[in-house]
């Protein structure tokens, strides 16, 4: 099937007199046409024309295959513009549709029409995600792959509006050429917990949260059943197993399930307990309940110290009576429901102060932050966005992403490269207070920086890596002339990145050493004579400024730690090399 230009603007030249809506409207047309064969007339009723906040831009029921197909069009070969419609769909669309909520739009009362005169005969519900781009590449974004997840999550808002009937639930990508990814088939994920007597309260915008103490095992279940999905909501992946926190609670699994020699009730009171989110709690007896689509708020390392201790035992000789003493162990649960994303946001980061936590890993989970891991990921480098996360992963799951790099950039580093490269060396001092501060991280994590040129970013993120090596080989030039040196290595690393960025040669270095982790000899070469024929000079003459003599004299090399300073670097270099200050934005 070919959906050309040409007969795009042609359908809508024809038809937008009846219909209205945008040109690419009318691709949703052609492909229901030309792929699913519905006749015309039949087709315009099943399009939404012009702008709508339910996100469903096209429907089609098939009773053969007792499917409803919802689709979603951009005519694009951007599988990042899925976003809006992710966002109207989870936010409006569906409970507009299996809701009953008020919708003014001719579409989709048609289609809440047909799903009541004929949604009995419905067992699948098709989510398809058309564009003309590559739907493998879609499949491994990370942005959609976490609204991919909240739309699945409302998997009980279908299910409650067939009375309960299970229907399946299915996410696909396609492409306007015919290609397709795995149809992802969802099925909600439903558990029940015996919580002994459960506490109820209410938060300010009627939130629920249900207290109890839940089996330890169950915990257990529910990660083995759902994997790194049961932790996406946390800020962190486990902690490694050499934490004093996690060798004194694999020393307490220890004692209780291998040696017996402590009783199974004592670990309830030493610990602090865990909280996650679901979907949906409904209390089912006295002290047990069933929990839609649980996320793990807080208590990662738990899990995974039990789920190892599990591992290394897993071939002893009594490990049927390690596995029944583990169902007798409790823990405190708090268990949250009926709450925005935004809140759940805020209880994550409230739960997991007892472990010392850094304000970037408050970040973690922001959306610029998914978009700017899918940025890197199609360099094949894995962004550590959550702490630990790289290592969290196997080397068959890295695959499965596409990453081929053994090294991860960092957080906290790719922070500094953005402040670095412009000079925004004062900020640089504080990161806790630039990651506190909402509009030094929006300067940071500008939208700006998903349009600059990855490899580029990668080159100068790289250059931090040999700043001591850097400043080792200046000082061998004069250690008495830049004895200075150290206190101005913030500012060679800005003055490094804009070495890099104003080299003629730059999309060269770009292909050839933006595109891995990897510090070659050859990039090692370039960064130490760009540091010495370039970045060198530019610092002897900055300390021979008039302004700064008196400072000089009294070997006060503060004002090196500041942005003036970078600004009066600059002009230095713009007079020496003509420079001009580039921005990875």
């Amino acid at each position: 099937m070919a959906i050309t230009p040409a007969k795009l603007a042609s359908t809508y030249k024809e038809l937008r007199s009846e219909h209205g809506g945008f040109q690419s409207d009318y691709f949703g047309l052609l492909y229901l046409e030309e792929e699913l064969h519905v006749p015309r007339e039949e087709a315009v009723k099943q399009i939404a024309f012009g702008p709508h906040d339910h996100g469903v831009d096209a429907f089609h029921m098939d009773p053969k295959k007792k499917t409803l197909s919802l689709f979603v069009f951009r005519h694009t070969r951007q599988h990042d513009q899925f976003r809006t419609g992710y966002d109207h769909l989870i936010a409006n669309g569906l409970g507009q549709l299996f809701k009953g909520e008020a919708s003014d739009e001719a579409m989709m009362r048609r289609l809440r029409k047909r799903l009541q005169d004929e949604g009995r005969g419905v067992d699948r519900v098709v989510f398809q995600f058309v564009f003309l781009g590559d739907p493998a590449e879609a499949e491994r974004s990370t942005v959609l792959d976490k609204l991919r997840e909240d739309l699945e999550n409302k998997q009980h808002l279908i299910n409650d509006y067939f009375s309960g009937r299970t229907v399946t639930m299915v996410v696909v990508y396609r492409s306007s050429t015919g290609r397709s990814s795995e149809a992802r088939e969802h099925r909600t994920r439903e558990f029940t917990l015996d919580l002994q007597s459960v506490l109820d309260a209410e938060g300010p915008g009627g939130e629920a949260m249900h207290v109890g103490f839940m089996r330890l095992w169950d915990l257990h279940q529910m990660h083995k059943a759902m994997g790194d999905r049961f932790f996406e909501r946390n800020i962190r992946y486990g902690m490694p197993d050499t934490s004093p926190a996690n060798r004194s609670m694999e020393k307490s699994f220890k004692n209780i399930l291998v040696d017996g020699s402590m009783d199974a009730s004592r670990f309830l009171f030493d610990h602090n307990g865990v909280t996650f989110s679901c979907e949906k709690f409904t209390r089912t007896g006295h002290g047990s309940a069933e929990i839609l689509e649980p996320r793990l708020l807080n208590g990662a390392q738990t899990i995974t110290t039990i789920s190892r201790f599990l591992e290394k035992h897993e071939d002893h000789h009594d490990i049927g009576r390690i596995k029944d003493r583990l169902k007798k162990v409790r823990v405190l649960a708090k268990v949250v429901s009926e709450a925005t994303d935004n809140f759940v946001v805020g209880v994550t980061i409230n739960n997991n102060r007892q472990t010392p936590i850094q304000p970037w890993n408050l970040r973690a989970n922001d959306m610029i932050q998914l978009q700017l891991q899918d940025r890197f990921r199609e360099l094949g480098i894995f962004y550590e966005r959550q702490e630990r996360s790289f290592e969290g992963h196997t080397a068959e799951e890295l695959e499965e992403l596409g990453i081929v790099e053994s090294k991860a950039i960092g957080l906290l580093k790719l922070a500094q490269t953005f402040l670095a490269s412009e000079g925004e060396i004062d900020k640089m001092r504080s990161m806790r207070t630039a990651f506190e501060d909402d509009k030094i991280y929006e300067q940071m994590f500008t939208p700006g920086r998903l349009n600059a040129d990855a490899r580029k970013i990668v080159l100068c993120y790289k250059s931090q890596e040999r700043l001591g090596r850097m400043t080792r080989e200046i000082l061998e030039k004069g250690s008495t002339k830049y004895a200075f040196l150290p206190k101005a290595r913030l500012l060679l690393f800005s003055l490094m990145c804009q070495a890099l960025l104003n080299e003629s040669s730059i999309e060269k270095l770009a292909e050839e050493h933006g595109r891995d982790m990897v510090i070659s000899a050859d990039f090692a070469k370039v960064l130490y004579n760009l540091a010495s024929t370039k970045c060198r000079p530019i610092l002897s003459e900055l300390i021979a400024l008039p302004q700064y003599a008196d400072k000089v004299a009294l070997e006060r090399y503060d004002f090196l730690r500041t942005h003036a300073a970078f600004k009066h670097a600059m002009k230095i270099a713009e007079a020496r090399y003509d420079w001009g200050i580039k921005r990875l934005r």
